[in-house]
């Protein structure tokens, strides 16, 4: 590095392990994390009397959280089916040979997908995607097959849902 610090140096100073390259995080970082898990629109003032801190004290680590990539974002949960979106697929999908990248835009191009992973096994990819009817169903697997094959499910019912994650 140019300001003569090294690289694992920088990297300690940063926050993160040089084991693990995971930030370290404290009992209190985690106490920050679960309660803007569970109410990301909680105050300040909030926050730090819950964790027992002062609000400056918790302006501060929750920043750090921020800076170090841990907290990626803030947002609001939405139920697609009080949108009119009253079918979620999960969407297999595996690329014939030289369309792995015409697939993924493809993907990426489709609206109605959510989110999607690239995945090991027999398929490359699981998306997620919020259709209003089986017609739509079809229109949004039709913009991936032309780049190979698929294999769609229909949710049921979520009996997990989305949650942090022990640490």
């Amino acid at each position: 590095m140019s300001n003569g610090v090294s690289g694992e140096v920088a990297k300690e100073r940063s926050g993160f392990s040089l084991r693990s390259e995971r930030p370290a995080l404290d009992r209190i970082d985690a106490s920050l994390i679960r309660e803007l898990c569970a109410d990301s629109r909680i105050s300040r003032a909030e926050l730090a009397r819950r964790v027992g801190l002062s609000a400056p004290s918790v302006a501060e680590r929750v920043r750090r959280l921020e800076d170090l990539g841990v907290i990626r974002g803030y947002g609001a949960r939405i139920d697609p089916a009080r949108l009119g979106y009253g079918l979620t697929l999960l969407i297999r999908a595996r690329p014939l040979p030289g369309q792995m990248a015409r697939m993924i835009e493809a993907i990426r191009a489709t609206p109605q997908i959510v989110s999607c992973d690239r995945v090991s096994g027999e398929d490359c990819f699981v998306a997620r995607a919020h259709v209003r009817d089986v017609a739509e169903m079809e229109a949004v697997i039709d913009r991936i097959v032309p780049y190979g094959a698929t294999n769609s499910s229909i949710v049921q019912s979520t009996p997990v849902a989305e949650r942090l994650v022990e640490f």
